[in-house]
């Protein structure tokens, strides 16, 4: 059975800027995350928070580029369970970072 023709409207450019959001926010979480270290002093712990916040921000900044470089054919394939796992893991982790930081 043949996929219908792809949707010519507005639907993948809404996901490539909900995709470049996400990414954005995750940055935010690392720069926050930094300055709060910097302003608190360099401790062991929140040196580890940064590094960690900073890998984390990278592996979804990868994840969204595929899907964001995907998008542009025109039948682009589904998102893979592993990445959306890995995205949501990303996403859930640097939230759980941000709140850390707070403490």
């Amino acid at each position: 059975m043949d996929r219908p023709a792809r949707d010519p409207g507005l639907q993948p450019e809404r996901t490539r800027m909900a995709w470049r959001r996400t990414t954005l926010a995750g940055a935010v979480v690392g720069v926050l995350a930094g300055r709060q270290a910097v302003v608190e002093g360099p401790r062991p712990l929140a040196v580890l928070a940064v590094a960690l916040a900073g890998l984390v921000w990278l592996a979804l900044l990868a994840v969204g580029q595929r899907r964001i470089r995907a998008l542009a054919a025109p039948r682009p394939p589904a998102l893979s369970p592993r990445a959306a796992v890995a995205a949501a893991g990303c996403a859930a982790l640097l939230s759980v970072l941000g709140v850390g930081m707070l403490r």
